[in-house]
């Protein structure tokens, strides 16, 4: 069995049913996800997703708040950025991205632990 790695930058959905979940997606669901993660929702509980790792980090005082499993929804907003980045670049989302994971690296490496395990 020969598996070749593919390049995502050049995969393409022509399908518009899909094609218009994915331009959504990159559109209005990553930046209000931002958003949420940075408890800019008024009408939604707080998240503190990203408080979390600044406080892990050392960059602000403060003490865990949320769901043992906060951090994920981070991962998860990452993972959306990247694919939507393969499909259509943009730099400053790519910045974003780019600052969200040094902070994670650097909430593991005052740390030594994953956010996890602080509360």
């Amino acid at each position: 069995m020969n598996i070749s790695e593919v390049d995502l930058r050049k995969l393409t959905v022509s399908d518009p049913f899909l094609g218009q979940y994915q331009q959504l997606v990159r559109d209005v669901v990553i930046s209000y996800q931002w958003d949420a993660l940075n408890d800019r929702i008024p009408e939604a509980e707080p998240s503190h997703a990203i408080e979390n790792f600044r406080i892990a980090a050392g960059l602000q005082e403060g003490e865990f708040y949320g769901m043992v499993f906060q951090d994920s929804d981070v991962a998860k907003w990452l993972e959306a950025v990247a694919w939507s980045l393969c499909q259509k670049p943009d730099a400053e989302l790519e910045k974003t991205a780019d600052e969200v994971i040094e902070l994670i690296a650097s909430a593991n490496v005052k740390t030594a632990i994953s956010i996890l395990t602080l509360r």
